[in-house]
């Protein structure tokens, strides 16, 4: 079992032991740097999945970029776009605006040594043998593991059997070594108290074994048994269900009949109650929460007061798994795939993807409806969570003739919640909107209207091309004119689009209009409210006065404080120290910054950072400290790029950057701006534990006595003979300020006076 968490390199961590496999996991570690693509293939249940964790763990070091596992059981209906969606979102590949979602994320392969692993391939053989033999033909450091039923027919693929585990003769003697010994063995004293294997019981075991055929699943469920009878009974029991649930089936192979004869066993000993919730879970994608389960499997032989117990019953006997905190819970894929066939024979598929559909749309409706402030970062952990069965009911609905409208406010309704944005799926927003849009009629329309603002507002986030966006900008207007009524949503962008796209002060009237219409709009619409709250003020600091810009910053600081909202708190403090950036004190900046910056990691933002850093480079230019800013500005140009952000499309933040650019190079040199400026930074995280101090930076620390950066670039300069006032001109910084530092740092140097500084710089440079 594993929990759906990040262990080793993206491996999901194991919540139990591993067991056995030690001959083959010895080959599969000798192959799997020469192969570049291998994939597991066995019978259900004999532990592809479970064998290919394991050695994605064993072998993660070897692989300087890491392992990362897709999970395919839940994404249905093979198409090839979301499928290199949802894969690119499991790798961690950063946004890009102008490709597909494929070319995005071989571009973001095509350098990186890595091992892909892609579990339950099965149903979506041909889309995902399309995507390996393209990641394959242009990625030659990255290897792939798969776990199929069916080979993906790719060339170079090879192909590796997993057995079921081996298993003791009828007369062996007592061995615990034997592979699938150890995992009964291992299973039933943790679930079993007091339960040994013994000389007695040790031909009871045998028999169990050679029953259920050393398959890993089938063991695991047999030990479910071992809780209520004793194993020599459990062996009895078995030998009837093996024979009576297998004798009319002559044309399975052997050890499917046996893991189809245990599941089928499984179900029959479950409750009715039971039999009903596992046949209705399998309808979920990705896992399921109770209140979810809940609502779309209750009624027609199953009271909604029912579900927990009987949720419960199906956790005892291992048919559900549990995640850690117990808050979600999903089923293995042999058991998920039994549960839907014991749906599509009681003629329950279409009315429960209904229930499903229908939950998960007024689900991402109430979210997108519920923001209150201080339940922001619950909001989008809870989009996050069920983001696989978003998309699957977005896909049918926008599929569905008769119900694409319904996919388009779906569409609109989630990307409201902002996930996309705290996530960095900024791209897969667009794609949804524009296959929901392409779906519904070209006619006057609020939602339409609102549809495209949102696309145009993404696109310009990105830094689209600003022609591509002022023709989404301009459709959306005249469909608002053509409504006939006032839409926040056109309003917003093309408010965002006066300031981001041409960096006109005349945008920011329309932006406080926005947020006037969205505020008259009532709680519902709490969230866009904030929104254009954001951006108003993040507008009037960029090109605001003073005057302006720093009551506004104050405002929206407080108004945060008093929602409790984490995100936008975190642009607070971003838009507080920018103003202390521009017209305060820039050291002060840098830790109103910073603190922004750690309240962005605590809530998993993989957004704001960009911008945090990006405005911690500008800090520090102001500050006077040249390589720090350097560094930042590299950081923040770096994940710009793997982000696919165009910061030349976003005009106030390129005019600011620009300024920074500058002062930063003046202090020092082209040479050494460029040395500082460089980094592989490859990720949001990467770049976080950087700034953060949690790893160690790459360049020595040249600086004597503990100066800061900023310390130590005046006395540089000093130490070239400069005056305070030539210092304060070359780092755009105050006389005052100089003579501030060289107080410190006679004091940190133990010296007294500016000849004692110039000469102890001299000697250091001898």
């Amino acid at each position: 079992m594993t929990e759906r968490a990040s262990g080793h390199g993206g491996v999901p961590r194991a919540l139990s032991s591993f067991v056995g496999r030690k001959e083959l996991l010895a080959e599969l570690r000798r192959r799997i740097g020469a192969a570049p693509l291998i994939t597991l293939t066995g019978v259900g249940g004999g532990g592809k999945t479970r064998l290919a964790l394991e050695l994605a763990a064993q072998v993660h070091r070897a692989y300087d970029d890491g392992v990362r596992v897709v999970e395919l059981a839940s994404a249905r209906g093979g198409d090839p776009e979301l499928l290199a969606q949802v894969v690119s979102s499991a790798v961690g590949v950063p946004d890009q605006a102008t490709t597909t979602p494929l070319a995005t994320l071989v571009d973001y392969l095509r350098s990186r040594q890595l091992l892909l692993v892609l579990d339950n391939c099965e149903h979506l053989v041909e889309p995902v043998a399309h995507l390996v033999h393209t990641v394959l033909g242009a990625a030659p450091g990255v290897r792939i593991l798969a776990t199929s039923r069916a080979r993906l027919r790719v060339p170079g693929e090879v192909l590796v059997m997993v057995p079921p585990l081996d298993v003791p003769a009828e007369d062996a003697p007592l061995d615990l070594d034997y592979e699938s010994v150890a995992l009964l063995v291992d299973r039933a004293e943790a679930s079993v108290p007091g339960w040994r294997v013994t000389p007695e019981n040790w031909p009871d075991v045998v028999r169990v074994l050679r029953r259920v055929a050393g398959i890993p699943l089938a063991i695991e469920q047999a030990v479910v048994r071992m809780r209520s009878m004793p194993v020599s009974l459990l062996a009895d029991r078995l030998d009837d269900v093996i024979r009576v649930l297998t004798a009319n089936d002559t044309t399975a192979v052997e050890h499917h009949q046996t893991m189809a004869a245990l599941i089928d066993w499984s179900h029959d000993h479950c409750t009715p109650a039971e039999r009903l919730l596992w046949a209705r879970l399998s309808v979920f994608e990705g896992g399921f929460s109770l209140p979810s389960a809940e609502a779309v499997c209750a009624g027609d032989g199953l009271a909604a007061d029912d579900v927990a117990d009987a949720l419960a019953g199906l956790l005892d006997k291992s048919i559900a798994l549990p995640t850690a905190d117990r808050s979600r819970y999903h089923l293995l894929e042999p058991l998920r795939q039994h549960g839907a066939a014991q749906l599509r024979t009681a003629g329950e598929v279409d009315d429960l993807r209904m229930r499903h559909q229908e939950y998960f749309r007024r689900e991402a409706a109430r979210l997108a409806e519920s923001f209150v402030g201080r339940n922001e970062a619950a909001l989008l952990s809870a989009v996050d969570a069920d983001m696989a069965n978003y998309r699957v009911v977005l896909a049918d609905l926008i599929r569905n003739p008769a119900t694409p409208h319904v996919g388009l406010q779906m569409s609109v309704d989630l990307a409201r919640t902002r996930w996309y944005t705290y996530a960095g799926r900024l791209p897969e927003e667009r794609l949804w909107l524009g296959r929901a849009l392409a779906a519904v009629p070209e006619t006057a329309d609020p939602l339409r209207a609102s549809a495209i603002a949102l696309d145009a507002w993404i696109a310009l986030c990105l830094g689209v091309e600003r022609e591509l966006v002022a023709k989404r900008v301009d459709e959306a207007d005249a469909l608002a004119r053509e409504v006939g009524g006032p839409l926040p949503a056109v309003t917003f962008v093309r408010g965002a689009y006066a300031v981001l796209a041409l960096g006109a002060v005349e945008g920011v009237e329309l932006l406080r209009q926005a947020h006037e219409e969205f505020g008259a709009l009532g709680p519902a619409f709490a969230v866009d409210h904030h929104l254009a709250h954001i951006l108003l003020t993040v507008s009037l600091v960029l090109l605001g006065s003073r005057e302006q810009a720093e009551p506004a910053a104050d405002e929206f600081f407080a108004a945060c404080e008093r929602l409790g909202a984490q995100w936008g708190l975190s642009w607070a403090h971003w838009c507080s120290g920018v103003v202390q950036t521009r017209w305060g004190d820039p050291e002060r900046a840098l830790d109103v910054l910073l603190e922004g910056l750690r309240i962005q990691r605590a809530i998993r933002d993989k957004w704001g950072p960009l911008w945090t850093i990006e405005a911690l480079g500008w800090a520090q230019s102001r500050a006077g400290d040249g390589y720090t800013a350097a560094r930042m500005l590299g950081l923040a140009n770096r994940l710009h790029r793997v982000t696919g952000v165009r910061l030349d499309g976003l005009v106030p933040f390129a005019w600011v950057a620009a300024q920074a650019v500058a002062r930063a190079r003046a202090v020092l040199g082209d040479e050494e701006y460029a040395r500082a400026y460089s980094n592989q930074v490859e990720s949001v995280d990467h770049a976080l534990a950087i700034v953060l101090d949690e790893v160690a930076t790459p360049e020595p620390d040249r600086r004597p006595g503990g100066l800061t950066p900023a310390e130590w670039n005046v006395a540089r300069l000093v130490g070239d003979g400069l005056s305070n006032p030539e210092v304060a001109t070359r780092l755009v910084i105050s006389p005052a300020t100089v003579h501030t530092h060289l107080t410190r740092i006679y004091r940190k140097l133990d010296i007294a006076n500016r000849h004692q500084l110039i000469t102890l710089l001299a000697s250091m440079a001898g």
